[in-house]
């Protein structure tokens, strides 16, 4: 029997599945499966209501839409403002999808990247420019 090449799941597969306690896997996922979208992939902090003090998280965001998939399944998209008046969150760094990518290959981890895991700036203007030119 012929197997199926192993296809990446699309930004409605990840919508359900299931990443409680991995965030920063599942914003990766998200950034990397909307290539090409405008998405931003953020790390930071939140404040955990069930917790009661802030946690290193990570979140996408688009304009004014956000998707966290550490959120429960079916409450995972949210508008800007609310998101940030309920988790209120600290944003440490964003990542263009693009360079998200890069850098998990580089670091062969989701994240968070420590500044000397940072790409260099001379293949960041390269990304940047092919960027331009497909544009």
């Amino acid at each position: 029997m012929k197997r199926k090449p192993l296809q990446p799941d699309t930004p409605d597969d990840l919508l359900q599945q299931d990443f409680t306690g991995d965030c920063y896997r599942a914003a990766y996922q998200w950034a990397s499966a909307s290539k090409g979208q405008g998405w931003t992939l953020v790390h930071g902090t939140v404040l955990s209501q069930r917790l009661g003090k802030r946690i290193g998280h990570a979140w996408c965001e688009r304009g004014d839409d956000i998707v966290d998939l550490a959120m429960p399944v079916g409450v995972r998209d949210f508008k800007r403002d609310e998101y940030y008046r309920v988790l209120k969150p600290e944003v440490s760094k964003r990542y263009p999808a693009e360079h998200a990518v890069f850098l998990m290959l580089r670091n062969r981890h989701y994240g968070p990247w420590e500044e000397s895991e940072q790409l260099p700036e001379s293949l960041l203007a390269e990304i940047e420019e092919k960027r331009l030119r497909k544009s």
